[in-house]
């Protein structure tokens, strides 16, 4: 996977039709937001993990609750971590980037299912993940993307605030195992593909 040099200006700077990707799965997101009523209305559930009707899981359940959000908060949150981080690696490499964008989602997904909840969504896994990648790889690579270590902070301490069941105080319910599944796909991309590179 050839890739570009990476770009260290403001994200505000950064012409769009570099990252067009990005640009599709904001648009997209934003566009579920609308047409399900941010997580109330029927369509919601076509989005969620399994089919809370009838049990049964089609193959897009694994990617589509990084789609279902429940607040335009929450929305633009996601939306603002994608914009800052998720286009920095796109990038450099479109197709890296649709490797940590679908790792994480369908990782963040799969561990919050198994934790037992099937009513979640949102693309903050994907948004561990993004964060997760950049910062291994810059632990790892000299062609650093510079991410400022305290982005991963911030993360972590969500992280914990929601495994220490804090997130009510926050007057939110986070999906911790998406958080947390999430990150851990994003590390696993960025080593394999640190290694491959080296090779």
């Amino acid at each position: 996977m050839a890739l570009k040099p990476p770009f260290y200006g403001h994200p505000a700077a950064m012409p769009w039709q570099r990252t067009p990707i990005t640009a599709v799965i904001i648009g997209f997101a934003v566009l579920v937001a609308l047409a399900t009523d941010q997580g109330r209305g029927e369509l919601s559930l076509w989005l969620y993990i399994i089919n809370p009707m009838t049990g049964e899981q089609d193959v897009w359940r694994w990617l589509s609750p990084a789609f279902l959000h429940f607040g335009w908060l929450h929305l633009v949150f996601n939306c603002l971590w994608l914009f800052a981080v998720g286009r920095l690696i796109e990038w450099r490499s479109g197709s890296v980037f649709i490797l940590v964008f679908l790792v994480s989602a369908i990782a963040a997904n799969s561990l919050q299912w198994f934790m037992g909840d099937w009513r979640f969504g949102g693309l903050s896994g994907v948004v561990y993940g993004v964060v997760g990648y950049v910062w291994l790889w810059d632990r790892l690579r000299a062609d650093k993307y510079a991410v400022p270590p305290v982005y991963l902070g911030i993360s972590l301490f969500f992280l914990l605030i929601g495994f220490a069941n804090l997130d009510g105080v926050l007057g939110v319910n986070m999906a911790n195992g998406a958080h947390l599944g999430g990150l851990l796909g994003g590390l696993a991309v960025a080593l394999v593909h640190a290694l491959v590179e080296k090779r």
